[in-house]
């Protein structure tokens, strides 16, 4: 029997669920660190969008719980990820890659405007390095509340007021993430940060 060839487009397109497959395979062949952290991106933004789908059976889980949710997701997808590792504290989410490639992630219900901006304070003065392939991160905002597009407009004016040195970036095509940037205190090299808005409101009225 013949040995067949396949190509990755050929893969990809032959998979049952592509966009997972698709960031899988991708990450396997990144070569730069640009492009590994487009990829984890991406993977959160398709395992969140999974999550609101099925918002309903989220609404008593705790903040541990929707986190190591997200960790078990990206494991799937083949990401070198973890809950809880220690990189200058108890760190919710971290992966890893070659290259010295580390991005970790704070995240955070928002029961309070104070409770997000410890969290910022966490992810850029205790857990993250700095160093270069490790200089972005993430904000992971769960909001149970109504109106999530104003619950980040509140913590973007309150983050500014509390941190002059952070510059907010120009908009996305949403008002649920927001990117910012300042020096990072360890290295004096800029840090981005994105700061995503998980909408897990569910109040049906029928």
């Amino acid at each position: 029997m013949a040995e067949k060839e396949f190509t990755l487009a050929a893969i990809k397109a032959a998979a049952s669920n592509p966009t997972p497959v698709a960031i899988m395979i991708e990450m396997a062949f990144a070569e730069t660190h640009d492009e590994r952290l487009a990829l984890v991106e991406r993977a959160v933004d398709y395992i969140t969008q999974e999550m609101v789908k099925n918002r309903h059976v989220h609404q008593d889980k705790s903040e541990d719980a929707l986190t190591i949710d997200i960790v078990s997701h990206l494991k799937t997808m083949g990401f070198q990820a973890s809950h809880d590792t220690q990189y200058g504290g108890h760190c919710d989410v971290v992966v890893e890659a070659r290259d010295e490639f580390l991005w970790i992630a704070e995240a955070k219900k928002h029961d309070s405007y104070d409770w997000l901006l410890d969290g910022f304070e966490q992810l850029d003065r205790r857990y993250s390095t700095g160093l270069p392939g490790q200089d972005c991160g993430e904000m992971i905002i769960y909001c149970f509340g109504a109106r999530l597009d104003k619950v980040m407009a509140e913590y973007r004016k309150r983050l500014g007021g509390k941190r002059a040195d952070v510059a907010f970036e120009p908009p996305e095509d949403n008002a649920i993430v927001l990117r910012s940037v300042h020096d990072h205190g360890n290295t004096g090299r800029p840090f981005r940060v994105r700061h995503k808005g998980v909408p897990l409101h569910f109040k049906p009225t029928v």
